[in-house]
């Protein structure tokens, strides 16, 4: 299970336990008994029922409808609370035993010369990041003449825009490769960005549209983004998609905001 599909099965733990306190307080307001629904010509009518042994009810007038509509929600309710009441519980006894780095542990707990041995189910964190890190690929190669631009790294890229989007992934500690190529159908695109989500141990593809004023480009960079998603990326999933225009250029704090919800929420 990755750490994505855990903060999930937590956050619905979470809206279980609203679900029965919600529940809990509108039954200890609801009327007395149930409600007993006939066809009545081109409508319903409504009884209250109180009494067990009384099968026909009260009859609940039109003016009064509100208290059938409260008895109709008091059985859903207890419908709800149960249901809710069990998952809960199947959740909180599964979360407790749950352990997501347990196969890690058993691998750092092996001993240097046994892990020289091993082929290991799940690498720890830094392990896999070192890995990660030592692929070798050839990117684009740079136009002569083109205007020269560094990262914090000591990387070139193509523009001040993608200097701080590279400066923000290094300040919060993020594992990238720029212009690394993969393979769309049948061509290869170099994405802006390939940024290591290490949680879900997921790769996640940035693209920055830097001139979206132009005609031109924003055509090429949107047939670029269908062939994206012919090829099972889409944006907010596992491709990012930032892009200015003259008037409204990048800025960190919009970089670092999509860094925050993309890799650390």
């Amino acid at each position: 299970m990755r750490r994505g599909d855990l903060k999930e099965l937590i956050k619905r733990k979470s809206k279980l336990e609203s679900i029965i306190r919600e529940a809990e307080a509108r039954l200890s307001a609801a009327p007395e008994g149930c409600v007993r629904i006939i066809r009545h010509k081109n409508g319903h009518q409504f009884y209250q029922r109180t009494d067990p042994k009384d099968t026909s009810g009260i009859y609940i007038p039109a003016h009064d409808f509100e208290k059938a509509r409260a008895l109709i929600q008091k059985k859903y309710d207890e419908k709800i609370l149960a249901a809710s009441k069990t998952q809960l519980a199947l959740l909180d006894r599964f979360l407790q035993q749950y352990d997501p780095d347990i196969l890690k542990r058993i691998y750092e707990r092996s001993g240097e010369v046994r892990q020289g041995f091993i082929r290991a189910a799940e690498l720890p964190d830094e392990e896999f990041r070192a890995n990660w890190r030592a692929v070798e690929y050839m990117g684009k190669d740079f136009r002569e003449g083109a205007a020269e631009h560094y990262t914090l790294k000591g990387e070139r890229v193509r523009s001040k825009s993608e200097v701080m989007i590279a400066n923000a992934l290094f300040q919060a500690d993020l594992d990238y490769r720029y212009e690394y190529p993969v393979m769309l159908g049948n061509q290869i695109v170099y994405s802006d960005f390939t940024v290591l989500r290490i949680p879900d141990r997921k790769e996640i593809r940035w693209e920055h549209a830097g001139l979206i004023d132009d005609v031109d480009y924003r055509n090429e960079f949107l047939g670029k983004l269908n062939l994206y998603e012919e090829n099972g990326y889409f944006i907010g999933e596992n491709l990012i998609v930032t892009m200015e225009t003259q008037k409204r250029p990048l800025n960190m704090r919009d970089v670092q905001r999509t860094i925050r919800h993309h890799f650390f929420q």
